[in-house]
Formats: C-alpha cells, sequence, structure tokens
C-alpha cells in the first residue's frame, strides 16, 4: 500500500470526523467557503473555467463570468463536503432535503419493467441524486461510477453512495452489469456528460460540436428503457430540487445508429438547457472541449483561430 494512499485516507477520515460534528447547513458554507479559495487559488482550473465559459456565453462581460465561474467552484465545494458528511445522514433527512417536482413520473416509468435509465449531469449535487431516488421514491439505483485511484477512499466513498441499498458499477466493467440490470428492470444511474474520446459522435453543445458519449442511447434505444433526466437545484436554505424531465425515445423506433445521434443530441440540449439556467451548478473547469475540431470553434474568427 503506497503511503499516499494512506496520508489520503487519514486526511479524508480526520475531515469527515470533524465535519459530522457540524450540521449541514454549517458544513455547506465550509464548502462554499472551500470552493472560493479554490477559485482563487487554482490558476489553472480557474482559467480552463472562465475559457469555457467566455465560449458558452460571448455575450456575457468578464464580471458576469468570473460570477458564474466562483459560483461553479463554490457549488463543487459544497457537493464534495456533502458527500463526506453523508455518512451522517439519515433516510428522513435526505426527504427533507430533496423534493421531486414530478415523483410520479420516475415511478411509472419504473413500473413498465423495461429497466429505467437516469440521467444527469455533473449539476448541483450529483452524488445526492441516486440516495434521494432509493429514500423518497423506494427505488433501488445502480449507480455507475468512476473508480478512484485511492483503493481506501474509493471504499469509504463506495460506502456512502450504498447506503440506503443502491449499488455500484465500476465505470471499467460497466457494460454486463448495466445491461444485466436494465433487462432485470432495474434503474440505472449514469453521468455521461464529461469530455468523450474524439472517436465519439460530435454533437453541438453550447454553439461547439463536440465528442460525446453515447452510452445513454445505446443503453436506452437496445433494451427499450425509458431515459429520464434529473437535475438537482440548489435552493437558497441548502435543500434541493429536483428536476425530472423525459426524454423521448417512443418516437424513434429502436436502435440505429442514426437514432443513437439523434437521442445523444435530445439529452445533451436538454442538458445544455438546465445549465443555461442555472450556469454556476455546473463543472465548467473540466476540459469538457478538449477535443473540438478548429473548424468548430465557431466563436473565433478562422484567421484569429489559425494563429493560436
Amino acid at each position: 500500500m503506497r503511503l499516499r494512499y494512506v496520508l489520503e485516507y487519514i486526511l479524508f477520515q480526520t475531515m469527515a470526523a470533524v465535519l459530522h460534528l457540524l450540521p449541514l447547513r454549517i458544513v455547506q458554507g465550509i464548502g462554499a467557503s472551500l470552493g472560493t479559495g479554490a477559485y482563487s487559488l487554482w490558476g489553472r482550473r480557474r482559467g480552463v473555467a472562465l475559457d469555457n465559459l467566455s465560449k458558452a456565453f460571448p455575450e456575457k462581460s468578464s464580471k458576469e463570468l468570473e460570477s458564474i465561474a466562483r459560483g461553479a467552484f463554490r457549488n463543487i465545494g459544497i457537493s464534495l463536503l456533502e458527500l463526506v458528511w453523508f455518512s451522517r445522514i439519515t433516510p428522513d433527512r435526505i426527504r427533507s432535503l430533496v423534493r421531486f417536482d414530478k415523483p410520479d413520473l420516475i415511478k411509472e416509468r419504473y413500473a413498465e419493467g423495461n429497466g429505467l435509465l437516469l440521467f444527469t449531469a455533473h449539476f448541483g449535487n450529483w452524488e445526492l441524486l441516486a440516495q434521494s431516488v432509493k429514500t423518497n421514491l423506494g427505488i433501488p439505483v445502480h449507480i455507475i461510477v468512476k473508480t478512484q485511484s485511492n483503493p481506501l477512499v474509493d471504499k469509504k466513498i463506495n460506502r456512502r453512495r450504498t447506503k440506503f441499498g443502491n449499488w455500484v458499477i465500476p465505470m471499467e466493467t460497466s457494460l454486463r452489469e448495466v445491461l444485466k440490470a436494465l433487462r432485470a428492470g432495474g434503474a440505472v444511474g449514469i453521468v455521461a456528460d464529461q469530455a468523450a474520446p474524439r472517436e465519439n459522435v460530435a454533437i453541438e453543445f453550447f454553439g461547439r460540436k463536440v465528442p460525446t458519449h453515447q452510452g445513454p442511447a445505446v443503453l436506452s434505444l437496445k433494451v427499450g428503457s425509458p431515459l429520464v433526466a434529473l437535475f438537482s437545484v440548489r435552493q437558497s436554505d441548502g435543500s434541493y430540487e429536483v428536476r425530472v424531465r423525459e426524454i423521448p425515445t417512443r418516437d424513434l423506433g429502436g436502435y440505429t445508429p442514426e437514432n443513437v445521434v439523434e437521442l445523444t443530441k435530445r439529452h445533451t440540449k436538454l442538458t445544455e438547457e438546465f445549465i443555461r439556467e442555472h450556469p454556476d451548478h455546473w463543472m465548467w473547469m473540466h476540459k469538457r472541449w478538449k477535443h473540438v475540431p478548429a473548424d468548430e470553434e465557431l466563436h473565433l474568427p478562422v484567421e484569429e483561430h489559425e494563429e493560436d
């Protein structure tokens, strides 16, 4: 076991022990301050966020973009400390913390028995969503997760994710387990808004075509599972309202490469709409557009871009 892993684990457990002594509202405040500090000190990621924002919102002033970027860092700080604190949380606390605007839509699609794909983005607190589906609606969720490099910390995080009866499926070995869960009528939670390999289909996102993960569309169309999007919007009191939106699939007539592209366009467009409505809720410091072809940089004149 690497010494670095042990030290990281000790730091994680110490932070958790301290946070567990505090009310959630104070923990959220500390997370907001932590995010603000990261915005000031983490220049490289701040630069990525501001560059992304300037191209996504060319009509906004520098002051507006900086405010959004600072808010995005605060959101990550709050979400991170909430996750650490969640080993203390109870089902009743989650039910008081999270409200779904259309809970019956999720229940009805799950009851159809064809499996259910719950799609979200790195928006609001995405970690809380799957837990609240189980505690608030009684539907257990298979969560596709990226394995952390530190196995000790990874184990602790997954324990929080599965505290109320959900399961985790490592991203590295996910396909077989996901298909098994969907074909058995289960619910699967998937986050697919980050950068995809170059070979993926390019879909327009904030005015630029960028390779986009097709997994949600492929799974939905191949298995016949409905695709329902969930976006958690943080309220002023620290609670969350989850916006539930079904992404239409029944008009597509089943799996074809063309239908995969169309469904991917639909969930990408919906994701963009929610980000535009609440831009400080999304992870702008991620290099989402790192594989954009030069001729797709729509906000720069051709000759200026060629000089870059």
